[in-house]
């Protein structure tokens, strides 16, 4: 699935495939799923609790995306250096939505 996004006055293209697990893997040495259930406590009912918020994996988990539409593009701290204002409130519903469809799309293949 791929996705264009706004973040502060940039446009960012964001993509997960079938690599993106591993890819996660091999960049952060942790396993996203597991990461994932961490996100997920700090979703609840369509809310984010802010507190709850681990922003080191969501801003992983949000170049690792990047990364995977973009393969040229810089390092995580060099990159999110490129942004002045960073709404992670605005933007990680829709990196949920992208995980979520990535996720669900491979449980489906797994239970035909």
């Amino acid at each position: 699935m791929e996705k264009c996004i706004k973040i502060a006055d940039k446009i960012v293209a964001l993509k997960t495939t079938g690599a993106t697990l591993l890819r996660y893997k091999m960049q952060f040495g942790k396993d996203l799923l597991t990461e994932l259930i961490k996100l997920e406590d700090a979703y609840k009912k369509g809310e984010f609790k802010t507190d709850k918020i681990d922003f080191e994996l969501f801003f992983n988990i949000l170049w690792i995306m990047a990364k995977t539409a973009n393969p040229d593009i810089k390092p995580p701290v060099e990159w999110l250096d490129e942004f002045e204002e960073f709404p992670v409130l605005e933007i990680l519903p829709k990196v949920i939505e992208m995980l979520s469809n990535l996720i669900g799309t491979a449980k489906k293949k797994l239970q035909k």
